[in-house]
């Protein structure tokens, strides 16, 4: 995989949203692998039942389902905390629903990775309906992980944004192109650590 080609594209396709990328800015590490399958469909479904409940689903229920599920170790600290403990501000946990669709993406459920537009509405029709208790078996088993190369370079595009972001905040200027802050940035969290060995809350986020 050439990083330097993927910078490129990179710029290129921040240039179509609107957004200038300097050249200067360093490259991706070389060496990248994705994570087992099994390990994202994990996470994407344990932040599916703490978006659930940050929704206001009866959290015995959404416990009982990660139970039935054998997620409960699958959950991140503050992600325990929310759940079994009542601790934490739901519109953080409501924001990762556009992490599950870059997972959703990577893993090959969802189509389209646009970082100008929010995730499918219809997103959750495709995540198991905890209010039935349903299964995550079908879920599991529609994975098919996109190529490395692909998911690298939604990767270095995320960062790009992002950086583009922290510059127009830093200058007090308005972000050019249709992008939201917590869209690019979730995201990128979910693809970071999808090609790395950090636990989900240690994902350096540097820019």
């Amino acid at each position: 995989m050439d990083l330097k080609q993927v910078r490129s594209e990179s710029i290129q396709v921040a240039k179509k949203i609107g957004v200038e990328i300097p050249p200067t800015l360093p490259l991706m590490d070389s060496g990248l692998k994705v994570r087992d399958k099994n390990e994202v469909a994990a996470r994407m479904l344990a932040m599916h039942a703490v978006a659930v409940s940050a929704y206001g689903f009866d959290r015995n229920k959404v416990i009982a389902w990660l139970n039935q599920e054998a997620l409960s170790d699958s959950l991140s600290e503050h992600e325990k905390q929310f759940v079994f403990e009542h601790i934490g501000q739901p519109n953080r946990f409501k924001m990762q629903i556009e992490a599950i669709w870059a997972l959703a993406w990577a893993m090959g459920i969802a189509n389209d990775l646009d970082f100008t537009k929010d995730c499918d509405d219809r997103f959750v029709m495709q995540l198991p309906n905890l209010k039935q208790s349903q299964s995550s078996a079908d879920f599991r088993n529609r994975i098919n992980p996109r190529p490395l190369a692909q998911i690298a370079s939604a990767c270095d595009l995320a960062y790009c944004l992002h950086w583009a972001i922290r510059q127009s905040e830093g200058e007090g200027k308005q972000l050019a192109g249709k992008l939201k802050p917590y869209v690019v940035i979730e995201r990128r969290r979910a693809l970071e650590w999808l090609l790395s060995e950090e636990e989900w809350e240690n994902v350096p986020l540097d820019t």
